[in-house]
């Protein structure tokens, strides 16, 4: 059986840890070569950066620095992964900052280290890759979240972050659909990361409240998010475009 993203070459920012590893390490087992694309190289927790694993599974992967609050970096990252791999077909973002707490006690510089991240980064990382992709006929896949679709306590900025995210989704496949890219984007519910590790290992109830909390009953791995991922960028997904596709147990459907 081919792979499904074989000769294909994916850039992959936040491929250090979580999802972007998973993602990154999924596309290349599926044929991919990998720009691996983060503010640092070592996974956030421990273990082996994410190129170097790919390698060693037998794929090809390059580490890029990208910091996505930065233009001239993420067209540098875009430009050196070019250069190595002679284009890119695929364009994922999972890059992301949360800050917790009601609104009326949120600091403005936490409002804007949000908002600078996980909504001016993907318009960044589009402005950088979209070249690209339209020489390419590619794919462009952002992560938002359920906090995107709905209210969650304490999270004020984040869930309007991914809001626009969403938006910011809809509005590039209008446009950028006509020129042959596919633009979509993956919400996850909660989902098993380095980030909230220490919340999990240390609050079980925290894990067993989030639990009783989806409809199935199962939090998410960053695998699951590969999964849809690699669909997305696959030519199986060509005429899906413009999608926020939920992958958090049904949560946001109740």
């Amino acid at each position: 059986m081919t792979a499904r993203l074989d000769s294909e070459v994916a850039f992959v920012v936040g491929a250090s840890s979580g999802i972007g590893k998973a993602v990154a390490e999924r596309f290349a087992r599926e044929g991919a070569q990998v720009a691996v694309a983060d503010i640092r190289e070592e996974p956030r927790g421990g273990g082996r950066p994410t190129h170097e694993v790919i390698r060693d599974d037998g794929g090809e992967a390059e580490f890029f620095n990208c910091d996505l609050t930065d233009q001239s970096v993420v067209d540098d990252a875009v430009g050196a992964a070019v250069d190595t791999f002679g284009g890119i077909d695929i364009g994922f973002n999972s890059a992301g900052a949360m800050t917790r707490g009601p609104i009326t006690e949120t600091e403005e510089s936490d409002m804007e280290m949000v908002i600078d991240v996980n909504l001016k980064g993907p318009m960044r990382f589009a402005k950088g890759v979209l070249p690209e992709l339209i020489e390419s006929d590619g794919t462009l896949i952002n992560i938002s979240s359920e906090a995107g679709e709905r209210g969650i306590e304490n999270l004020p900025v984040y869930c309007a972050s991914k809001g626009g995210v969403n938006t910011l989704t809809k509005q590039l496949a209008v446009e950028f659909g006509q020129k042959g890219v596919n633009v979509n984007a993956i919400a996850p519910g909660t989902t098993k990361t380095a980030i909230n590790e220490e919340v999990r290992e240390e609050n079980p109830e925290w894990v067993e409240e989030r639990r009783k909390a989806i409809p199935i009953g199962l939090l998410n791995e960053p695998e699951d998010i590969a999964e849809l991922a690699t669909y997305l960028a696959s030519d199986g997904a060509r005429k899906v475009n413009g999608a926020v596709v939920n992958i958090d147990g049904g949560t946001t459907a109740e």
